[in-house]
């Protein structure tokens, strides 16, 4: 068996999506060689999974990967994703770079919370400097004395500094892989993000089953949107499609499975269109409610504006079901194929476009069926843990061959 891989990622129970990602991920990694997962703390469920796995991978804390010391020689890869739970993550990688896997194109948020939330704002300085030259460091000292912009979160995504320190790196979609410098695409491998694999755990169970578990009604059509619930996810913007849908007189539900934002008040959103009696919101759902969701619903509409480049592994674990779902016609989500979802502009005045599509699926059952065949016929044969076990080991070989 070839030589261990140490990979610096939250799992679960942290409410990221990149830490089911590893979860889902590990055992496929672990069939060719051992796998030790450095996290910031060990969570119980990450300490049954792992026992479990017969030693073929194992958990430990940043202590215990330091004390063991033949670690250090190993091939390193990096999960890190935008926000605080890769904080750890980042600075291991700053100090021991290896290759790194950008889940998410703007890694602004994360260089805050690493610096500026930790209380040190030399260190903000120096990476934007880093990114930007001197204009980054001007940024950052206007921002220290109070002249800041949110929207400069946005358009300054402060993403080559780890690039530049990488053996390799992996990216979920072309439009990452094109936006990044030009010099590293030669260590740049383009991997889609692959389905959970418990989807399949579903393939069986009728969809007349899930909906008398969850309470949704048998005979209407149901409309699905999942995970936290913030304004990227456009969600306002499908409440106002399905408004215009009722005042002509269409019937649906819409359920909102995710939990609720305090700073985003969806209710208000709801009662603005007049949705209460049809719009159902979920709060957080656990795996087994999650996959029932995909199974009972009719469509799913999974918006992002403004986007960061990140990928959905909601949109994954849908299309693997077979869940129809409308997406951005731009972004890394407009690479799917065209047959196998329905894609609609952007915007920002009524949703008309969306409004269409939902319509669309409303009236014609046999073009959902299609969307939802093409797209599990896809994910199934392109997108398996198994397909990004085998492109990571491949990378992780040629580049640390030497």
């Amino acid at each position: 068996m070839a030589r261990p891989v140490v990979m610096f990622s939250p799992l679960p129970p942290a409410k990221s999506g990149i830490a089911d990602y590893m979860l889902e991920l590990l055992p496929a990694l672990a069939e060719s060689r051992e796998i030790v997962v450095v996290c910031e703390r060990v969570p119980e469920p990450a300490a049954r999974a792992a026992a479990a796995s017969g030693g073929r991978w194992r958990a430990v804390t940043q202590a215990e990967y330091a004390d063991e010391r033949a670690l250090a020689a190993c091939p390193h890869v990096y999960q890190i994703g935008n926000n605080g739970d890769h904080v750890f993550a980042y600075r291991a990688f700053r100090e021991r770079p290896g290759i790194l896997v950008q889940h998410d194109f703007n890694l602004h948020y994360l260089v805050e919370d690493a610096t500026l939330v930790a209380g040190d704002k030399d260190a903000y300085r120096d990476v934007l400097a880093e990114e930007y030259g001197p204009s980054g460091a001007a940024l950052a000292d206007l921002r220290h004395v109070g002249l800041f912009s949110e929207a400069q979160k946005i358009s300054l995504p402060v993403n080559t500094h780890l690039v530049h320190q990488a053996r390799g790196v992996i990216v979920h979609s072309r439009w990452v892989y094109e936006r990044l410098p030009a010099g590293a695409h030669a260590r740049t491998t383009v991997l889609p993000h692959h389905f959970a694999p418990q989807a399949l755990a579903y393939d069986e169970l009728p969809q007349h089953e899930a909906r008398e578990a969850l309470g949704l009604p048998a005979d209407t059509f149901v409309v699905l949107s999942l995970g936290y619930i913030t304004p990227p996810k456009q969600i306002q913007c499908t409440l106002a499609a399905l408004a215009m849908l009722r005042r002509r007189g269409a019937r649906f539900h819409f359920v909102i499975g995710g939990e609720r934002n305090a700073g985003f008040d969806i209710d208000a959103h709801i009662q603005r269109h007049g949705l209460e009696d049809c719009v159902t919101v979920t709060g957080f759902l656990d795996e087994d409610t999650f996959f029932r969701h995909i199974v009972a619903a009719d469509a799913l509409v999974n918006l992002r504006y403004p986007s960061v480049g990140e990928s959905s592994g909601t949109l994954a674990r849908a299309m693997a079901l077979g869940l129809p779902a409308i997406i951005h016609n731009f972004g890394p989500f407009a690479e799917a194929p065209d047959d196998t979802v329905i894609k609609v502009p952007l915007e920002l005045g009524e949703p008309q476009a969306l409004a269409q599509a939902l319509e669309h699926l409303m009236l014609h059952p046999a073009a959902r069926a299609r969307i939802g065949q093409a797209a599990r016929r896809f994910m199934r044969e392109h997108c398996s843990v198994q397909h990004s076990a085998t492109q990571y080991h491949d990378l992780i070989d040629h580049l640390y061959a030497r």
